[in-house]
């Protein structure tokens, strides 16, 4: 399982009060980012001998009470049942995601790499952001054809912006490239021997040139030093450059996620 996120605890409550019907919560770092509320919505224990027919409705008060405007969930890729349900209350597929997990660290082979990872130092942060803010084609949000583009890269340079302010003592940062020169970047959460590999890229102009092996490589010889002793991440399935360097360097793929929004 992936790390506990300290910090990004959402505030659940029930649909109707019914649990079979699941819970939702407001997501009040993406409302603050996109300047309109967003929420998520985490499915009940529903089974199919359940009336579920008042769900649509029950859903769709609780959004309009909350004013929200946007709304995500996610599933096991096999739940059938809440794939039909999600789409009858006004839910789109919009994605899917793999768990990947590497360990010991101490047993796995890296490639040989060109370059070191250092930690980021205040005169990166705006390289850091840059690439941020224009590196990224997958994930959810970018995945939405009905979400803007421009709030999606925005998304990812307020997430720099966060990990680089040192407000969370498990924030780590590492880039290649000299100070101010930054090549790529590679955010990392630590807890005790186990780091949650949370976001990574490499300028735009450099992702034809092998440069991310070099970047993740040198990410898990890094914490490998640290003391680390398995990572574990959240991955697209339509970032295959990502998913084929992971597998170059020996991860394990899990827990299949179907992702689906609804735009209120």
């Amino acid at each position: 399982m992936t790390l506990h996120r300290v910090g990004y605890e959402l505030q659940f409550e029930a649909i109707s009060g019914n649990c079979a019907f699941g819970s939702a919560a407001l997501v009040p770092w993406d409302t603050e980012i996109f300047g309109f509320p967003v929420a998520a919505y985490k499915p009940g224990s529903a089974g199919a001998g359940e009336d579920m027919r008042p769900f649509p409705a029950a859903l769709r008060s609780w959004l309009e009470a909350k004013d929200i405007s946007f709304c995500s969930s996610s599933i096991p890729a096999l739940d059938s049942f809440w794939r039909f349900w999600l789409t009858e209350a006004g839910f789109r597929f919009v994605d899917s995601t793999l768990q990947v997990s590497l360990g010991p660290l101490s047993k796995v082979r890296l490639p040989r790499l060109r370059l070191e990872l250092r930690p980021a130092e205040p005169d990166d942060h705006p390289a850091i952001e840059a690439i941020a803010a224009r590196s990224f084609a997958h994930g959810r949000y970018h995945a939405d054809p009905d979400f803007p583009r421009e709030l999606a890269d925005l998304r990812y340079r307020r997430w720099m912006q966060t990990a680089l302010s040192g407000d969370k003592l498990q924030d780590r940062v590492f880039v290649l490239g000299k100070p101010g020169q930054v090549l790529g970047f590679y955010h990392v959460a630590l807890e005790g021997d186990l780091s949650d590999l949370r976001l990574a890229a490499v300028a735009p102009d450099l992702k034809q040139t092998g440069m991310g092996i070099d970047l993740y490589g040198g990410v898990l010889e890094t914490l490998r030093k640290l003391g680390v002793r398995r990572v574990v991440s959240r991955i697209s399935s339509a970032n295959t450059g990502v998913m084929n360097i992971y597998a170059l360097l020996g991860f394990r793929f899990s827990h299949p996620e179907l992702i689906y929004h609804l735009h209120a």
